[in-house]
Formats: C-alpha cells, structure tokens, sequence
C-alpha cells in the first residue's frame, strides 16, 4: 500500500485539531509557493483536488497530495503555533500564493471550517475540505534502492521520457521500463517507445548502490515528469530511488521529498528484436545542419509529416511535399560520402523529437537494412549511453 489512511476521530488534536481551534503559521511566499508545487502532480483533479497540510509543531510542516496512481510528501520549516491537519483545494490556493507580493504569509486555521491567508494588505477566506481522514505517503523498504546525483539523473530521464506511450490501447506500453544491472559494474537502464520509436538509454555514472534485485516495473509518464522536474530544480541532490516488481511501486527521496507511484502492471512489449542485430553501414552527418533542413522541409509536408531522405555520395538530400500544392527540398553535406546511393522516408515530426534530444555536434545512422528500423546516435555523454530506433515508412 503507497498511502495510508486514518481516522481524524482515532487521533484527536494531532489530526485535526479541537473544534474552533485554530493553527497560525508565518511562511515565506516562495516556500509555500514552492511546497504547493511539489505535491501538485499528485492532486487527483487538477481543478478540485485537495492538498493536505500537516503542522507538526517544532517548526515542522508536512504538504502532501495523492491520486490513484501517485502520491507526495514535501516537508519543510517554518514557524507556526498549534498542531493539526488540515485539507484545502489545491489550485485554488497556488494559484492564489503565485499572484501574492513576495513577503511573509501568514496561514490561520479556523477549523474545522476554513482557511484564512493573509499577505500585506491582501487577505483570502478558503473553505477546508470536510475529510476527516489523515493521509500519510509511505515507501516501502523492500525491493531495489539506489542513490543517483540529481544531474546525471536529470540527463537520463531526458534521454527517454518523452518516447514513452501515452495512449497506447495496450496499456502495458504505457510505461517506461526501468531496471538496474550489476553485470558490467552498476548501471541504470531504461527503456521506452511509442510503438514508432525507441530511447534505450544506460546510466553508468552517479550511481550508488544500496540494494540491487532482479526485477523491473514500468514507470507512468507522469512519475518520469515529476522525477525531471526535480532534478531540474535540484540538480546538485542526491536522489534515493526504490522499486519492487511484484510490489509494483517506483519512489524518490530526498531529505524532504517523498513521491511514490504504482507501477503498470503486465509485460513490457519484446524489443530487442527491433535492434540491429548487424550494422551494415552507417552515415555520419551534423546534428544542426540536419535538424535545421527537416524543420524547413516539414512545412511542405502533407498531414503525414513523411520526408525523403536520399543519400548520394558527398551529400543528403532532403524532399518533403502535398500533392499538388507544395513541395520543398534541402541538401546537407555528409561527413563522409555514401558507398551506394539509397533513399529512405521517416516521419519528420518523430526524427525531429529524436534530433532535439541528441547531444553534440554530430549523430550517426546506423542501418542493418534500409526496410528495417534505423538506430541513431549522438555524441557521447559522458556516464550515459543513449541510442534510438525509429520506423521507416512510406509516402
């Protein structure tokens, strides 16, 4: 179980406080602002969900939020008299906290009924949502639990959270697969796909292992979006990663950061077959000349978004158009010449996600064969191996 509830009425004042009580806390705006953005992802409706706050006494103040699917906890300090629980809309309070000047906050409980937020000459009543249960995010300890510096981590989740499926009718590719591997040294794996393309990226760098089991889950989209926009934020933490395969649950921890997230159930589509088993040859081009030629020759293109790409000696040459009405065309220079001439179509709306999330100054095409999926590399990174596959497709 990622949460757990219990009852307000087991617990007295330290869940919800005596009735016509009431907690007085003195934040500043960016602290609050930013506890609220913490556990945003995990409100179960966007618009009306709740977030709970949780005044522990000893200037320690507890924010979590949780949906089906996700939950988080944020801790963080700040003076406030009174101890107790309280639930109140989400949105409407960040909302509210963004638009204040940047000075002190003052939060007064009235409970059991509202919620009075005060701020140099602004003040808002919010009514407390009428739950008289307490939530509490728990990670279980069981499983596979590694430390990763946030900036390699930040990296990773780059390489291959945007190709994971979002509305796949196999729900079991809706999901990224993460493991760990202690084979050739520790190393973190990931892989995903959208059914057209893949990202299998390989951490090796950063890492610190605490405990490694054999086992796998498939991580939602929105928990790899919350991992990124963390690291982000925090590049230079060290961020405590769990996961189970048959408890089917992925968390992150931080001194004051907790997210958990129930993990897909069911087997990740077989994949390997996808991967060149032989590379027969292989293209090497700049990465911007490349990225700049099919941004301009995908405005010709029809509503499939399919561009030619015909190699030719010393150079690529670059075609896209709608019957009839348009057409473009651009030509690159390779970094080496072609052996034999060859044109293949890809769909230039998914080549461009793949050539925006290359890093260096060169990629590389590597074919087994031009009817089967092309693998495309950039520069390496250091720590980190990233390789994608893309589908080949026809006008």
């Amino acid at each position: 179980m990622l949460y757990k509830r219990m009852s307000a009425f087991n617990h007295g004042n330290e869940v919800s406080g005596d009735k016509g009580s009431s907690i007085r806390a003195v934040i500043d705006r960016d602290k609050l602002a930013g506890a609220l953005a913490a556990v945003t992802a995990a409100q179960a409706d966007g618009d009306v969900g709740w977030v709970q706050f949780q005044f522990c006494g000893e200037g320690q103040i507890v924010v979590s939020a949780l949906s089906h699917n996700l939950s988080i906890r944020y801790s963080f300090s700040a003076e406030h008299e009174g101890q107790g629980v309280l639930k109140v809309s989400g949105k409407q309070l960040s909302e509210y906290v963004r638009q204040l000047p940047p000075e002190k906050i003052t939060l007064i409980a009235e409970l059991p009924q509202r919620l009075v937020v005060k701020c140099g000459r602004s003040s808002a009543k919010l009514q407390l949502v009428q739950d008289q249960t307490q939530t509490d995010v728990v990670v279980p300890q069981e499983g596979t639990s590694i430390v990763v510096k946030g900036d390699y981590l930040e990296r990773w989740v780059n390489a291959f959270r945007d190709f994971v499926s979002t509305d796949d009718t196999r729900f079991y590719a809706n999901g990224a697969l993460i493991w760990a591997d202690t084979s050739q040294g520790l190393n973190l794996q990931a892989v995903a796909s959208d059914a057209y393309r893949l990202a299998k990226a390989q951490l090796k760098d950063g890492l610190k292992s605490e405990r490694v089991e054999d086992s796998a889950v498939l991580v939602p989209k929105k928990a790899l979006d919350e991992l990124r926009r963390l690291c982000a934020a925090n590049p230079e933490m060290d961020y405590r990663l769990r996961w189970h395969g048959e408890r089917l649950f992925f968390a992150v921890e931080t001194e004051n950061y907790v997210m958990v997230s129930k993990c897909i159930p069911g087997k990740y589509p077989p994949y390997t077959s996808a991967i060149p088993q032989k590379v027969n040859f292989n293209v090497n081009i700049g990465l911007s000349p490349l990225l700049e030629s099919v941004k301009r020759v995908l405005l010709f293109a029809d509503k499939n978004r399919i561009i030619k790409l015909g190699f030719d000696g010393p150079v690529l040459d670059v075609q896209s158009f709608t019957p009839g009405l348009k057409e473009g065309e651009d030509v690159v220079e390779l970094a080496t010449p072609v052996e034999q001439p060859f044109v293949v179509n890809y769909n230039g709306t998914l080549l461009t996600g793949i050539l925006n999330v290359l890093s260096g100054a060169s990629l590389k095409f590597s074919w087994e064969n031009v009817n089967r999926p092309v693998m495309i590399t950039g520069e390496a990174e250091k720590g980190l191996n990233v390789f994608y596959l893309l589908v080949p497709t026809r006008f």
